[in-house]
């Protein structure tokens, strides 16, 4: 893969982010991008009487073109420093899930750059759908678990909790916990028709609670007769 400028914004604010104090040089940047993005083909070739690759020149370019500092994602400070802002920060947030999620499952590059660029809320996505060529299965959308739990973030200070009965996986488990949680459709995926379900993200997100896996399981464990979160509560008000 040849990366783009583009391709490296998320990449490029990520390790700022992992500097403390959020501070990296441009050296810093160019080695640590090199060991996260396995360079290959003409990318890791040296540029003819230069001492740069044509990544490294990439990577430079970010100042010289001002990919960064334009959008206010970050600063360029004395010292060839790099600095990332609170909207960098609020930007990575947003769409590293999202970019980790759609590379994963094989999206290219100007696919990516859409799907980041574009406004969530009015993403059209697939609940539902059944699949036969090898096994009967409901697909879940990886897009609305990483949004819905980005917002969930976002709106509870970083925390994850259910819904029904307030388990925090990384209070319990520490940072084997950390970022876990079940998503419960309140519309039981198995009623959706053969064919699926076409929502836009904004709506999806409306229908979905999080839970923890033992909540998640109980709601579940009569098909027939699924509980709401809010008899679920009931039964655990009176247990206690």
């Amino acid at each position: 893969m040849v990366y783009t400028e583009q391709d490296l914004i998320i990449p490029a604010l990520g390790v700022m982010k992992d500097h403390h104090p959020y501070i990296v040089t441009t050296t810093q940047l160019i080695k640590e991008l090199e060991n996260r993005l396995h360079l290959a083909g003409r990318d890791a070739e040296i540029i003819r009487n230069r001492r740069d690759t044509y990544f490294s020149q990439k990577v430079r370019n970010l100042k010289s073109h001002n990919a960064l500092t334009s959008r206010g994602l970050a600063d360029y400070i004395a010292g060839a420093r790099w600095r990332i802002t609170d909207k960098g920060m609020l930007y990575l947030e947003k769409n590293k899930p999202v970019f980790e999620s759609l590379k994963s499952q094989g999206f290219n590059k100007r696919q990516i750059k859409r799907e980041i660029d574009a406004d969530f809320s009015d993403i059209i996505i697939e609940e539902g759908a059944m699949e036969t060529r090898t096994r009967k299965q409901r697909e879940r959308s990886q897009k609305l678990r990483d949004v819905a739990v980005r917002e969930l973030k976002r709106i509870n200070n970083g925390k994850l909790r259910c819904e029904a009965c307030d388990f925090d996986f990384e209070r319990k488990y520490g940072e084997r916990g950390k970022g876990f949680i079940e998503l419960h459709h309140k519309e039981p995926v198995h009623e959706m028709e053969i064919s699926g379900n076409q929502t836009r993200l904004g709506d999806a997100l409306k229908k979905v609670s999080p839970l923890c896996s033992n909540c998640h399981k109980m709601i579940h464990r009569k098909r027939e007769k699924m509980l709401s979160i809010e008899k679920l509560k009931a039964i655990i008000d009176k247990s206690n």
